[in-house]
Parts: C-alpha cells; sequence; structure tokens
C-alpha cells in the first residue's frame, strides 16, 4: 500500500511493535516520532508526504491532543486522517480530544486486526470518499475558506444522503451562524447534540454563541455550564463563561471563571484580543497587561497591540490608560498614520485640542488624502467657531 503513515510514540517498545503491525497489513511506508513537536516537523516536510497518522495521547515535550490541535487548525493539513492511540482511563482528557475531529481511536493493546480495520475506513473516508465523505469534505472545505453559500450547498447535500450524521449538522450550523442565520444554526446544533459523543460538547459551544448573540443569557450559562462539567480543561469555554457572568452582574464569578480561563492557557505562545478586553472588562489589568506582553514577538506586534489597547482603554473611558499605550507606541512609530489619528480622537476625548490638532496636521502631512484626518479637523472648526 502506497499510504505514508507518521507513528507518534514516546515509547520505543510500543512504536516498533505499532510498526511491526502495520508492516504485516501491508504499510510499509513509516515514518515515526517520538513527541508532537517532532511529528508536527515531519508532516510539514514535503519529502515525507505523511497520508495518516497514528499518534499517542500522553508524551512528552507535546502530547497526541496538542498534535491534533495543530493539524486540525493549519490550512494545508487539516484534513489529514487522525488516529488517536491511548490507554488512558481519564474522562477529562477523553473529552479535551474529541472536542477535535479524529476519525477513531485505537485502545492499548493494540491488536493488527483493530488497526487495519480502522486505517482502512479513515484512510478510504480521506483518499476514496463515497458520495457522503465528498460532500461533507467540499462543504468542510468552503466552510475553513469563507464560502459560506457553497458549504451549505455541500453539506446539505452530505445531510440528504446520509441524515442524522453529527458532522453534518455541526459544520452546516457553523454555516448558518457565519451568515446570521440563527434560527437554523440552534437547530442544527441541537441536532447535532442529540446524534453525537464526539461533537457534544463543541455543539454546546455553538449553542451559547448563538444565545449569546441573542443576548440569552441564562441560556447561553447553562450550556456553557454543561460544557465545563463534561469538558473543564477548555480555556476559551471558561472565558466565554466569564463573559456571561459579568453580563448577569456574577462579577466575582466572572474573576474566578477567568482566572480559571488564564490558568489553562499559560502553555500557549499568544492570547486572542477578547482575552485582553475580558480581562479589562474585570478590572483585571495586570492580567491584560501581562497577556499583551505575551502576545508581543516584535516592534510592529507591538505597535499593533498598543493601539488595539489604547482603543479598547478609550472604549472603556479609560483616557489616562489608553494614553500611556498611544505613547509607548508613538516611541516605536512615531510617523504612524493610524496611531497618531487614534490618538488625536483621545484628545479630543480630552479636550485637548490643540494637541489633538497637531497629531491630525502630521496625519495629513503622511496622507493629505485621509479623510477621518480631514474630518475630525472640520469638526474641531466647528466646535471652536460656537
Amino acid at each position: 500500500m502506497n499510504y505514508t503513515c507518521l507513528v507518534v510514540e514516546d515509547n520505543l517498545s510500543t512504536l516498533t511493535m505499532i510498526v511491526n503491525m502495520l508492516g504485516n497489513i501491508g504499510y510499509q511506508n513509516v515514518v515515526t516520532a517520538r513527541n508532537g513537536r517532532e511529528a508536527w516537523e515531519k508532516i510539514q516536510s514535503s519529502e515525507a508526504g505523511i497520508d495518516i497518522v497514528l499518534s499517542d495521547m500522553l508524551m512528552p515535550e507535546e502530547d497526541g491532543l496538542q498534535l491534533l490541535q495543530r493539524i486540525r487548525n493549519s490550512e494545508e493539513y487539516w484534513h489529514l486522517p487522525f488516529i488517536m492511540v491511548t490507554c488512558v482511563d481519564d474522562l477529562d482528557r477523553i473529552m479535551s480530544v474529541t472536542e477535535e475531529h479524529i476519525d477513531a481511536y485505537l485502545v492499548k493493546p493494540v491488536t493488527e486486526a483493530v488497526i487495519r480495520a480502522k486505517i482502512y475506513s479513515a484512510i478510504k473516508k480521506t483518499y476514496d470518499p463515497d458520495p457522503y465523505h465528498q460532500a461533507l469534505f467540499l462543504g468542510k472545505k468552503y466552510l475553513r475558506e469563507g464560502q459560506y453559500d457553497s458549504a451549505i450547498q455541500s453539506l446539505e447535500e452530505a445531510r440528504d444522503l446520509q441524515p442524522g450524521q453529527s458532522a453534518t449538522y455541526f459544520n452546516l450550523a457553523q454555516a448558518m451562524e457565519k451568515v446570521g442565520k440563527m434560527d437554523e444554526a440552534e437547530a442544527n446544533y441541537k441536532r447535532c447534540k442529540d446524534c453525537s459523543n464526539d461533537l457534544y460538547v463543541r455543539s454546546l459551544d455553538g449553542l451559547a454563541r448563538v444565545y449569546q448573540h441573542r443576548g440569552d443569557h441564562a441560556s447561553a450559562l447553562e450550556v456553557l455550564n454543561k460544557g465545563i462539567e463534561i469538558s473543564p480543561n477548555t480555556a476559551d469555554r471558561h472565558m466565554d463563561l466569564a463573559v456571561e457572568l459579568k453580563a448577569v452582574g456574577n462579577t466575582s464569578g466572572a474573576k474566578a471563571s477567568m482566572a480559571r480561563a488564564l490558568r489553562l492557557s499559560r502553555k500557549e505562545a499568544q492570547l486572542p484580543q477578547r482575552y485582553i478586553e475580558a480581562c479589562l472588562d474585570l478590572g483585571m489589568d495586570k492580567e491584560a497587561e501581562s497577556i499583551m506582553q505575551r502576545n508581543m514577538s516584535g516592534d510592529m506586534e507591538d505597535i499593533v497591540l498598543l493601539n488595539q489597547m489604547g482603543i479598547v482603554c478609550r472604549r472603556r473611558k479609560e483616557y489616562e490608560r489608553a494614553r500611556k499605550y498611544y505613547r509607548r507606541a508613538l516611541e516605536i512609530a512615531p510617523d504612524d498614520e493610524f496611531l497618531n489619528y487614534n490618538y488625536a480622537v483621545l484628545l479630543v476625548d480630552l479636550k485637548e485640542y490643540k494637541s489633538a490638532r497637531s497629531h491630525l496636521y502630521h496625519v495629513l502631512r503622511q496622507n493629505p488624502d485621509s479623510e477621518n484626518a480631514l474630518s475630525l479637523i472640520i469638526k474641531l472648526d466647528k466646535r471652536e467657531a460656537t
């Protein structure tokens, strides 16, 4: 068989056993790695040409779950068949894995008969798909590319070919959510939840987003708490819970959930901007600063983050904090058009009109056609004339 298998296992005897089994059932092209980090490097190697991944769950440096997340979040390799090999009897860890799409589990001790069946099924679905799996693949591909109408069309075709498949409902719900069809999104997330084990928790997350969109905080809290009860180690879910608790006035509970989210995400190199905003909303300024510092990896990124922090603080009327961020950013890039304009807007809020004009004129020297700067100068002129 010409498919190349990547086996990821830190235990040498288990690794050797699986490689031998693969050879016995006809898979001669086998690449090995001892942890997720090494495996990811081999996946990205054009020479390896990996077609399917069999990975242990618990490994040093980077485990199977982290490797799976890397693959599913990548632009090039998101579709790779992935089989998780585990003897773990830890429900929390198992549920964490099932939040990402996997094609099969292999529970140790592995047998040749089981490994043959699991690999054959995973490879066939990906590389020789029946009409249902072909339509599902196209729907997921279009969804990732932002072609939501095409995604909906393909996923509805998949649903008609095989009704009752949780993956179809889940991806269809995501596509409906993206185009603002929240009633249809809710209905499909509920169908997924009712017929799924592996996508159950993620369908709860989807329902939470739908309820958040509607301002139905009680329902959002209910499904988020249910998701956390099943799978308590996902940082984003605790952060979303913090936002909802804050919305209903439970500030102490919100701070506790936010702190848990930060603990769970401490190994992440960077965090989304919404973590910073959530911390600021809760008065967790030190934590927000810490995230910002963590996200910085060079002068240009520094400018972007400092500018974002300035915007966030100005929106919350934390003017002096906003001033601090803009000044730090302008020390790095004194001629940046957007920094100077945003700082001018802040100075207008502070009624420091002369300084605001100075920064607006600086913008116009860089870009004489800046409509935003010209518009703000006209407003200042009118204000001074009255």
